[in-house]
């Protein structure tokens, strides 16, 4: 059977009953875990935004983090260009850049589920999707440098070009909105406006069918845990290792009735007893 159809299931064996809840996510499919598991699949926002989602829980309820990091959500990315967007066709109007705006509350860590506060972090990660090109690449913010890390793993001058161009609207507005909150001044200095410089990540693992998705997070993984980036990278056993354990991870949550507290409903008001 080819695995890169999108219906390998026969009719009504595709369903998940009750679907796993993934905290930011539910997962209804057998075809979401089916995308994850084969190489050549392209993996979709809710992967991403789930594999990122549980990268968050991994940093910040680690009793000795390695690195002090966040992550953003595919939103984040829609939001930031369409503000872009805007921003160059009104002549970079400043006006639209507010405290108000949905991504100072991404960076107050607020917007997401187990968000950190940017200020206490020292690199912010990235999912950037190049539309045009159908790719997914990764950005990491080091807050300290001002540079935004470019991860492509399908590099050549031209793709390059575009991943770069990508970056532009996390370089040229997070300065402003950083210049927002007193957290990032130093000295009593105020925040530097000039755009971050935008760094290529060389000598990464190219991809050779459409596994982006799993290079985007698995870049992210290694640098979390502080290791290197292998330059030959088995597809197969990281997209493997991914599905595995999120499959288990559901099914042990279903079975022992596990929610963390990011991931538990809203409790009701507390009943009066008196």
């Amino acid at each position: 059977m080819r695995h890169d159809k999108e219906k390998v299931y026969l009719k009504g064996k595709d369903k998940i009953v009750p679907p796993f809840r993934f905290g930011v996510e539910d997962v209804a499919t057998k075809m979401w875990f089916h995308k994850l598991a084969y190489p050549g699949q392209c993996l979709t926002n809710s992967h991403l935004d789930i594999i990122f989602y549980y990268l968050r829980k991994k940093g910040k309820y680690a009793k000795e983090p390695k690195v002090k990091f966040t992550t953003t959500d595919c939103l984040f990315f829609k939001t930031i260009h369409a503000l872009y967007e805007k921003f160059i066709a009104q002549k970079k109007n400043l006006s639209l850049i507010t405290a108000q705006h949905a991504i100072a509350d991404y960076i107050r860590g607020r917007k997401m589920l187990c968000g950190s506060p940017w200020h206490l972090c020292d690199h912010v990660f990235f999912i950037i999707h190049m539309e045009t090109e159908s790719h997914w690449i990764l950005g990491r913010l080091n807050i300290e440098e001002r540079r935004v890390y470019m991860y492509n793993s399908l590099s050549t001058a031209m793709k390059d070009s575009a991943a770069i161009k990508a970056c532009q609207p996390f370089a040229v507005l997070l300065p402003h909105f950083f210049a927002l909150f007193d957290e990032f001044k130093k000295e009593n200095k105020p925040v530097c406006l000039d755009p971050f410089e935008v760094v290529k990540v060389d000598g990464l693992p190219q991809q050779t069918s459409n596994d982006c998705g799993c290079f985007v997070a698995s870049f992210a993984e290694y640098f979390i845990d502080m290791k290197p980036i292998p330059p030959i990278f088995d597809v197969e056993k990281h997209r493997d290792r991914l599905a595995v354990l999120f499959y288990k991870y559901a099914r042990m949550k279903e079975v022992e009735f596990i929610d963390s507290e990011d991931e538990a409903p809203p409790k009701g008001p507390k009943k009066n007893l008196s």
